[in-house]
């Protein structure tokens, strides 16, 4: 699975912050294109976090898997070796 550079986004944020500080100085950009690029950005952001989210939820549900995994192995070779020992009395009766 791909996942999102932190490193790239927070370039990206960084260069969005140097035009924010850029169009401070110069008022000549046209109010569409700094709408159109305000909206990418917010929806990036949106994205990312989304992104940041559901990854926080895919590690605790691998930690879970992981964890219940050993649990459900554990009990399996405990009965297994019940199993064993109950037929190994049995033959020796």
């Amino acid at each position: 699975m791909q996942g999102i550079d932190n490193r790239e986004h927070r370039n990206l944020l960084d260069v969005f912050q140097k035009y924010e500080y850029m169009l401070l100085n110069i008022k000549e950009i046209e109010l569409e294109e700094d709408d159109k690029i305000r909206k990418e950005m917010a929806e990036l952001t949106v994205l990312y976090n989304s992104f940041k989210s559901l990854l926080a939820e895919l590690e605790k549900c691998t930690k879970d898997y992981e964890s219940k995994k050993k649990y459900t192995r554990s009990i399996l070779h405990k009965s297994i070796r019940k199993f064993t020992s109950e037929k190994q009395k049995n033959i020796d009766l």
